[in-house]
């Protein structure tokens, strides 16, 4: 929902979460203030423009329970002049000043306007403008996010969004605080959120240049790791007299903890553990699971996991502060050291739990602790083993039983092929079915909803460019006039994520895949090529669970590979999705690495737009 232009005297960092009770559900109102600020999160010196939220990194929290609305001022607080224009096959905005916020993992049921994609369900947010996003969370709960959705700012733009199962799950709603938190089946006593993010020394309008740019040879790994918007770049010199150090998570021994790790990364996976501690896990992008002991969780860009953290045994109880500490994964050819550290502190009633152990102050006169920032971690610290593909998610199961959809046919499985190219410019560009994603010329839910976008529906209906559409959505599922995946309503699809990469180039990558407004079940996985001769009835994952982001591992073929001759393109792994397309809009699906998406990795479902515009679209909105 468009709203008029900012008043002058607004003011900058306010944060509201005003409540109101209708039918038993509540409705809040939050207002997000975008700014450029200049910060130093890592204590390097380093003080580049940054956009922020309401002036913090992360920013603030949304909370509110399953059933809630959510109404959502988003203000755009930049100035209007000298906005960089990039122009060049340019997606996601093209205008750096522009301002778009997506709650990630938020399916947005009958409120597509409200998903923050820019040219897909609203314009962007203009200078000195602002958007009102109005929806319901219905039918899921747990952990989530919201960022940018524009060029290259989610880097710092994001926050976390938590979504109780019930009031016995809301902190803020039970009423002692002695009374234990509900969600499902766990009982614990308190919860504590940690994001991870990047963190470069360029500023948002540099990288997206770059990227864009004829110059681009490669992506640079960001300078530092942040777990909730801190770390050290340089441990023995940290720069500067407001540098926070680590960030610090205190626990009280005796108690159970749901801790919520959200990756809010834009590049990297990264490898996430406390030293001495298994991570018992129990919920995934917002599908409570078993509990299963890991020794580390794999976090890729959107990924979200819930952990509990119970007490020791009464023989072996914790006390001070052990070092939480990350690592890059599936980073081939760099080095995949971190410097994204945290401490988890124990402390308790007993005053001797209170400060930290192991710790050397970076300064000359070997201060242990200034009261105030934390500048060393204790010297033990968790080894992760080398990159493990697929992790250790086929012991990962759902809590409630698997649904009936996996055990239909799929009315369709579409092929989508997927790597980078070279333009003759220079530039690289990444493609799904040889299609590079660029903004549309008009946001697509506004041309909808007008009424002009129903001309392209009927053309072409004769000839060969009839025939040449019918091909292409019968082989791939792509329709080269709406520039779209069109699926009908209630209509069940595999999609298989086919990873390619150019043999004598860059090494096969990684790719976390994500949907806006659906959560899949992955089926299977595979390396190589995708053959649905051999693979089309394969089922390797044991027991598959909703979420909206899956890892496609890099998995050559090595027969197949070893053979080929440099310069040819090779499949190099592969992943099969099962999805039930019920929510009418348009609905990106990319990879939620944030430059390959930049670059042009994504693409458009178009699920029943027809719906958008009857009364049985208008039932699914909120009321």
């Amino acid at each position: 929902m468009h709203i008029t232009p900012l008043p002058l005297f607004v003011f900058f960092f306010i944060y509201l979460a005003v409540i109101a009770v209708v039918n038993g559900y509540e409705t809040h109102y939050f207002e997000l203030n975008i700014t450029r600020e200049s910060i130093d999160p890592d204590c390097s010196g380093y003080k580049g423009g940054k956009l922020l939220v309401n002036g913090q990194l992360p920013g603030p929290p949304i909370e509110v329970t399953t059933g809630d609305r959510v109404k959502m001022l988003v203000r755009n607080l930049l100035p209007k002049h000298d906005p960089i224009v990039f122009s060049e096959d340019s997606v996601l905005g093209g205008h750096s000043n522009d301002v778009a916020i997506h709650c990630h993992g938020i399916r947005q049921i009958g409120s597509n306007e409200a998903d923050g994609v820019p040219f897909l369900t609203q314009d962007p947010i203009k200078p000195q403008d602002s958007y009102l996003y109005d929806f319901r969370v219905t039918e899921q709960a747990g952990t989530f996010f919201y960022h940018m959705h524009v060029l290259a700012s989610e880097e710092t733009v994001m926050g976390a969004f938590i979504v109780y199962e019930s009031k016995d799950a809301n902190p803020r709603q039970r009423r002692s605080s002695h009374d234990r938190l509900v969600a499902g089946p766990y009982h614990y006593d308190e919860e504590r959120t940690i994001v991870m993010s990047e963190w470069w020394h360029n500023t948002s309008d540099e990288i997206a240049e770059y990227m864009l740019g004829p110059k681009f040879h490669g992506i640079p790994e960001a300078h530092s790791i942040l777990l909730n918007g801190q770390t050290l770049y340089h441990p023995k010199h940290p720069k500067g007299p407001d540098c926070g150090g680590y960030s610090v998570i205190s626990v009280d021994p005796e108690k159970t903890y749901r801790i919520r790790v959200i990756g809010a990364m834009v590049f990297r996976t990264l490898g996430f553990a406390i030293a001495h501690h298994d991570l018992t896990v129990i919920e995934s992008d917002g599908t409570l699971l078993q509990p299963y002991d890991v020794p580390y969780l794999e976090m890729t860009p959107g990924q979200r996991f819930s952990i509990l953290l119970r007490p020791a045994t009464q023989n072996h109880k914790r006390q001070g502060d052990y070092t939480i500490n990350t690592i890059r994964r599936y980073a081939a050819g760099v080095d995949p050291a971190s410097n994204g550290m945290a401490i988890l502190r124990y402390t308790s009633s007993d005053s001797s739990y209170d400060r930290p152990h192991h710790h050397q102050k970076a300064s000359s006169d070997d201060t242990l602790y200034d009261g105030v920032s934390i500048f060393s971690t204790p010297h033990d610290k968790y080894k992760f083993p080398p990159d493990m593909s697929y992790w250790y998610w086929s012991k990962l199961r759902p809590v409630e039983p698997v649904v009936s959809v996996l055990k239909r046919k799929p009315s369709r499985t579409l092929i989508l092929d997927t790597g980078s190219k070279k333009l003759p410019t220079g530039a690289e560009r990444w493609y799904v079915n040889d299609v590079v994603f660029t903004d549309p010329k008009e946001t697509l839910l506004t041309s909808t909803m007008s009424g002009k976008r129903q001309e392209q529906y009927r053309l072409p209906k004769t000839g060969a460019a009839s025939r040449q559409r019918t091909k292409s959505i019968s082989t791939t599922g792509y329709d080269p006039y709406l520039d779209t995946y069109p699926l009908e309503y209630m209509e069940v699809v595999d999609f298989v994520i086919q990873s390619t990469y150019v043999k004598g180039g860059a090494p096969c990558r990684s790719h976390p895949w994500h949907t806006h407004g659906h959560s899949f079940y992955e089926l299977a996985y595979g390396s190589g090529l995708y053959d649905e001769t051999t693979d089309g009835d394969l089922r390797n994952v044991p027991h598959p669970f909703l979420r909206d982001v899956v890892l496609v591992y890099p998995a050559e073929d090595l027969r197949v590979s070893e053979a080929a001759a440099n310069g040819t393109v090779l499949p190099c792994g592969w992943t099969k999705i099962r999805l039930t397309a019920d929510n009418p809009g348009f609905w990106a699906t990319h990879c939620h690495n944030a430059f390959h998406m930049l670059m042009g990795m994504m693409f458009t479902m178009e699920i029943a737009p027809e719906l958008l515009l009857t009364e049985a679209g208008k039932n699914l909105t909120m009321s």
